[in-house]
This record gives C-alpha cells, sequence and structure tokens, in this order.
C-alpha cells in the first residue's frame, strides 16, 4: 500500500507572522501547508501601520528566502533617506514645550529599519497561494492526532497542526482559552493619514526622518508621528508627496483637559479632527502646525487599546499553536509586537516543526490520544515547551507595553525608567508590581 501523503500545516492568517511562516516552509520544502486569510485581498486593511524592527531582524533574516531578504528595502517607509544614511534616533519630546527628553543610539540598516505593515505583507506574500475570505469558526484535534480547520463558508481542511496567527481578536485563541478575557486599557486613540509636500512635512523630518513622539508636560495628551511613504519609494515618485501618519491618544478620566466627563471618540471624522486640533492648540511648534493642517473632512481611524498578558503556565490543548497577537495582543506603546511575533515563528520552527516531521503517516489513537506517548505525544510535549518559551518572553513585553501606554498619558510618570523610554529588548526584566494607573 503506498505510503500516505502527509497531511499539511493550516496556518490561518495572513499577517506578518502568518506570512512569514509560509515562507519559512516554502523556502525549506519541510512540510505542506495551506494559508487561510478572513480578509478578501490584501489591500482591505489599507495602508496600516508603521513597524519599527530591531531585534527580531537576525531572526526575520534567518527565516527568509534570500531573494526577500535582498527585497526588504521594498518595505522601507523611506528608501531615499536609508540610502543617504539619514539615521533615526526616535526622539521623545515634550509637546507643551518642544523639548527634547529623550532618544534612542543611532542604529545602521543591519540593526534596525523602519517598514510599512502594508509594505512588510506584500513582500512576504511573494510567490504564496492565500486562501481569501477564510474566516476560521472551529479547530477539532482528532483522536489520530490529526487537526481540522472550519470555515465561516461551510469549508474545512484537515491538517497535521493549526498555527493560529489570526491576530489580537483571535477567534482560535477564544476557543481554546473561553474563561480569559483581553484587558481594556483606559485611553483613547484616534489616528490620521496625511499628505504632504516635501515642505510642508521637512519641520518634521528635521527632527526625525522617519518617526517621533511627545507627551504633553501640561496636559497628559500623547502623538507619534510616522512617515509611512516618500517620494523615492516608487520610480513615479508618489507625485512628489509624502505620506504620514499621526496618532493623537488621551487618557480616559474625568477633568483631563477641563473636562468634567471622561472623552470619548467622537462619532464623525469632523469631530474626530477638531479633538485633535483643541488637543495641538496646547502643543509648541512644530506640532501645533502639523495638526492645524489636517483637513476637516480628514478620515478619522479610532483603535479600542487592549492587551491580554498571556498567563504563566499556560496551556493550550490540541495540536494548535498560537502566534503573535494571537498569543500576546499588546499596545503599540513600546513597538514591539511585531519583533515577537518574528521571534514566536522561529521558536515554532526551531522546537515545534522537528517533532512534526517525526510523526509517522498515522498515528495510532491511543498514542495521539494520550498525550504522553508516541509522536502525538511529543508533539504536545514541543507545543508545551514552545508555549512556555513564548510565554516567559512576552507577558513581560506586554504589560511592559501596557505601562508605557498608562505612563504616556501621566507626565510625572515619563522618566528613563518608565518602560515608555527604556531600551527595547527581546527578553526584558519587567517587575509586575510597578503596575500602575
Amino acid at each position: 500500500m503506498a505510503p500516505t501523503a502527509p497531511k499539511p500545516i493550516l496556518i490561518i492568517g495572513a499577517g506578518v507572522s502568518g506570512l512569514l511562516l509560509a515562507q519559512y516552509l516554502r523556502k525549506t520544502g519541510l512540510a505542506p501547508f495551506r494559508l487561510f486569510e478572513r480578509d478578501a485581498d490584501l489591500t482591505t486593511r489599507g495602508l496600516g501601520w508603521g513597524l519599527t524592527l530591531h531585534w527580531s531582524l537576525p531572526a526575520l533574516r534567518s527565516l527568509l528566502p534570500e531573494d526577500l531578504v535582498r527585497r526588504l528595502p521594498e518595505a522601507y517607509v523611506d528608501r531615499v533617506a536609508v540610502a543617504e544614511g539619514r539615521p533615526s534616533t526616535f526622539p521623545f519630546y515634550d509637546l507643551s514645550t518642544g523639548e527634547l527628553k529623550a532618544k534612542t543610539p543611532t542604529a545602521s540598516e543591519s540593526q534596525r529599519i523602519r517598514v510599512t505593515r502594508d509594505g512588510l505583507r506584500r513582500l512576504l506574500a511573494t510567490g504564496l497561494d492565500i486562501q481569501w475570505g477564510k474566516a476560521v469558526n472551529n479547530v477539532q484535534t482528532a483522536p489520530d492526532g490529526s487537526v481540522t480547520a472550519s470555515f465561516d463558508d461551510g469549508s474545512s481542511c484537515e491538517g497535521s497542526l493549526v498555527v493560529a496567527c489570526d491576530g489580537g481578536s483571535s477567534r482560535i485563541r477564544a476557543m481554546l482559552l473561553p474563561e480569559h478575557q483581553r484587558y481594556p486599557i483606559p485611553v483613547r486613540l484616534l489616528g490620521v493619514k496625511l499628505n504632504s509636500t516635501p515642505d510642508e512635512i521637512e519641520p518634521l523630518r528635521q527632527l526625525d526622518p522617519y518617526f517621533l513622539q511627545g507627551a504633553a508636560s501640561q496636559n497628559d495628551s500623547f502623538m507619534y508621528f510616522s512617515v509611512l511613504d516618500a517620494p523615492g519609494n516608487t520610480p513615479a515618485g508618489n507625485g512628489d508627496q509624502y505620506i504620514s501618519q499621526m496618532v493623537v491618544s488621551w487618557p480616559v478620566r474625568s477633568g483631563f483637559f477641563g473636562r468634567a466627563a471622561p472623552i470619548g471618540v467622537p462619532d464623525t471624522n469632523e469631530g474626530g479632527v477638531e479633538l485633535i486640533k483643541s488637543f495641538a492648540e496646547t502643543w509648541a511648534e512644530p506640532f501645533r502646525s502639523l495638526a492645524r493642517r489636517i483637513p476637516s473632512d480628514t478620515e478619522t481611524k479610532a483603535l479600542e487599546l487592549y492587551d491580554w498578558p498571556p498567563p504563566k503556565g499556560l496551556r493550550t490543548a490540541g495540536h494548535v499553536a498560537l502566534v503573535g497577537d494571537a498569543l500576546h495582543p499588546m499596545a503599540m506603546y513600546r513597538g514591539e509586537g511585531a519583533n515577537h511575533a518574528i521571534v514566536d515563528v522561529l521558536d515554532l520552527v526551531e522546537l515545534v516543526i522537528p517533532q512534526l516531521l517525526l510523526l509517522p503517516s498515522a498515528e495510532s489513537s491511543t498514542a495521539a490520544a494520550g498525550g504522553g506517548v508516541g509522536g502525538a505525544g511529543r508533539l504536545r510535549a514541543a507545543l508545551d515547551r514552545y508555549e512556555d518559551l513564548v510565554v516567559g518572553r512576552a507577558r513581560p513585553a506586554v504589560l511592559a507595553s501596557r505601562q508605557a501606554c498608562l505612563d504616556a498619558h501621566q507626565w510625572g510618570r515619563i522618566g528613563e525608567r518608565s518602560p515608555l523610554l527604556s531600551r527595547r529588548m527581546m527578553n526584558l526584566e519587567f517587575d509586575e508590581g510597578d503596575m500602575s494607573l
């Protein structure tokens, strides 16, 4: 009898981590895989956010095929600035006075890059067969060790392992851990996209060519500014326009900005722009003028801030691995979510995939169900080791990012020890006893 073909790895979600895992499997040919995404295409989510990749870069480069490593500059927010050797120091300002409060050491292109999430996803999607419009609604591990993912459109697929890369609102995490709820962070956030001429953006680019942030000592509002696209990024030149993102956030508390009740998110674009401009009237230049020139009909996007620190000793069940935001959604105030997601993929391919490859074509139901014997038991043990490693690394990062978010709206807490300003690193020590509202 001919041997049974190996069942594919089922990757749920075509975000950065799902696409990166698919590229690694495509490069190595270690195992067949199928890639599913709930959106209709890559354009569904628009231009998205800027990402700073730093301590994850060695992992990223090791996982990608060489041709895609060479093409990473295609995702840069400003290729000309990088080519000119213009470094970023990610400066932090007092928005009320314009005073520089902190900055990072400069780093070379080999150590730190600034990319757009959209550009990185498009690059990582190269050569992959993505099954679009596939929203997962159930995952079941059978007694023989196989796992089946079912989708909203009524279809299903059987595989050897489900890798959940389905984001911060992961359906798969909710299925596996229904008792665990996300933590709502008491901060509101609005973002706008800006088109600027070189002359208009130059005062900001003089402060930093890629990214800057600050908080207002006068009233605890917060802002960051990020270049997303630049004239030299395409042969057409983008019409000599810079595309950038301005994000403004504020605390949910009575008395903020002289209001008796907490300030909510306005329900119209015009109201959102008006609120941003009202905050900015208390800011110094060039931050005030940046807000003043936002057209009143500009689309504003509100983002609900939440996180979920994976609990120590976390154990899922079955042949399912949570990766990236599905396992550790975090606020963006330390800019480390994508870095952790990338290293998650490396941990998965080093700890779990080798055990998956050792599985025979068909496990006995006893070995698969027992969890402690047979190839399926070894696979589950590998998944346990993966969870221990990622939780140990990511839980402190989630909590530090939460505290950074809270500190950003409490001027008195912003100092060199605040996680808002402290060094970014893969394995962070963070005292949970320091958490403070």
